[in-house]
């Protein structure tokens, strides 16, 4: 997506478009929430919150910014992890109490400048006509009981978290990320195969990953979150990934916090030195 910034973004035309969204919004309860990215999250989020009252305002590279500048009701930012640094700068012109950003990765410090965003992790697995609900999707953050009571009554599970709660699911969180990408690239297989014929492996990446991003955040990991883990991925063990993506905010991570905080990441030093 292109970058920029300032007000010049926003200049605001009552249009038949904007008019049209206001009518939809009025029919919807009032809700209104801007969608940046209708990818695989985007298009299904989009559509459980649409079920669930709000009205949808799809923002594209050339489309919807300007309803985005004109009004203060949520912006949902659904684009790729890797993706989200170019836009910013962008973002940061509407102010942050309005962002919900909903990606997966080592996001927290990218976002530091936005200390009032709203934030959710997802737990669902959408691939075309695939759909599979996971686990309830924790969002923290001045937006989350909002979005979550509409997400929860469009079908998509969600839960209001305070900030510590929110910590601790984020640091889980990425020892799925960590295990159900790179690993599964390296190795050439699928997430079932793997944990069959590497389950030390897996489970050493895991672990590895939620101590440390743990100890970066001031945390204990729980002790179930591995046996949590192997519970929820069970309707995955088809998933293959041929090529990983967003290293750098995934396994990168991990071992670039640990380097930082004086520990080691072997395992996820291996893999990522496997896949170059």
């Amino acid at each position: 997506m292109e970058g920029g910034g300032g007000s010049a973004l926003f200049i605001f035309s009552k249009n038949s478009l904007v008019l049209a969204i206001e009518r939809s919004a009025r029919q919807h309860g009032g809700m209104r929430v801007h969608v940046i990215g209708m990818g695989e999250v985007g298009r299904r989020l989009a559509g459980a919150l649409e079920r669930g009252g709000a009205a949808i305002v799809p923002v594209t590279r050339g489309t919807g910014w300007e309803s985005v500048g004109a009004g203060n009701e949520p912006v949902l930012v659904c684009l790729r992890e890797d993706a989200l640094e170019a836009i910013l700068p962008r973002l940061g012109a509407i102010g942050d109490r309005r962002l919900v950003f909903v990606q997966n990765g080592w996001v927290r410090p990218l976002l530091e400048t936005l200390p009032g965003c709203t934030r959710g992790l997802i737990w669902f697995t959408s691939k075309g006509e695939f759909f599979r609900v996971l686990r309830p999707s924790p969002f923290a953050g001045p937006l989350a009981a909002s979005l979550t009571t509409r997400l929860s009554a469009g079908g998509i599970p969600s839960a209001g978290l305070e900030a510590g709660a929110f910590a601790a699911a984020e640091v889980e969180k990425m020892g799925f990320n960590c295990v159900v990408g790179l690993p599964l690239a390296v190795r050439g297989v699928t997430l079932g195969e793997y944990l069959e014929r590497w389950p030390d492996e897996a489970q050493a990446v895991f672990d590895e990953t939620v101590q440390v991003l743990a100890a970066a955040l001031g945390i204990a990991p729980a002790p179930h979150w591995w046996d949590a883990f192997l519970e929820s991925v069970a309707p995955l063990h088809w998933v293959r990934v041929s090529a990983a993506k967003a290293l750098d905010l995934r396994n990168g991570a991990v071992i670039r916090e640990a380097r930082r905080l004086g520990l080691r990441a072997p395992v996820n030093e291996s893999m990522l030195a496997l896949s170059q």
